[in-house]
């Protein structure tokens, strides 16, 4: 019961997005979207041609796909991490976790969870398209899928340079201060 409580604190989040996207997928079709565009523009006293709206609008459905599944990839790869480095039965104390967690690298551990990450979202944005192609008010189609996978790639790819950079400049001042 332990091993799921410490675990499920790290799916929460994931579990919320999915939700997200659930609802968008079920609620927000191009045209509340561009609703609500037009409003927020017009409010903002901007001014837009019919053709330019509409390539507006759709610049930017297109990057909430990419922004929503690259959200979910890094999130996933961090529930992911976690639930399999507490399911190797870590011990309790904070250094213990640490040094096991590192030695679970070694081994193979962010690369699994990587793929295990890449998948799922892989699978989401299928099972998403798949479900608006049956929406007569939405469209299903397989270039959302590639990118929502490429969101998925690059801010994982952005997440892991961002944490490897971190880790190197954390061990420099820490070896500096121990100096």
């Amino acid at each position: 019961m332990r091993l799921f409580i410490r675990s499920f604190r790290y799916w929460l989040p994931t579990l919320l997005w999915l939700g997200v996207i659930a609802y968008e997928s079920f609620r927000l079709s191009s045209s509340v979207t561009g609703s609500w565009l037009w409003h927020i523009l017009q409010f903002l006293h901007v001014r837009f041609s019919a053709e330019s709206f509409a390539a507006l609008h759709h610049l930017l459905r297109k990057a909430g796909h990419l922004t929503g599944y690259g959200l979910l990839c890094v999130l996933l790869f961090r529930s992911w991490f976690h639930t399999l480095s507490n399911h190797k039965g870590l011990p309790g104390t904070r250094q213990q976790v640490q040094e096991s967690t590192q030695n679970s690298l070694k081994f193979g551990l962010r690369r699994r969870t990587v793929a295990l990450a890449l998948s799922m979202t892989l699978i989401t944005a299928m099972l998403d398209e798949w479900h608006q192609s049956f929406d007569f008010s939405r469209t299903g189609t397989p270039w959302d899928v590639v990118i929502d996978f490429a969101g998925g790639v690059c801010f994982l790819w952005i997440a892991l340079f961002g944490l490897k950079l971190w880790q190197t400049q954390h061990v420099e001042k820490l070896q500096q201060v121990s100096a």
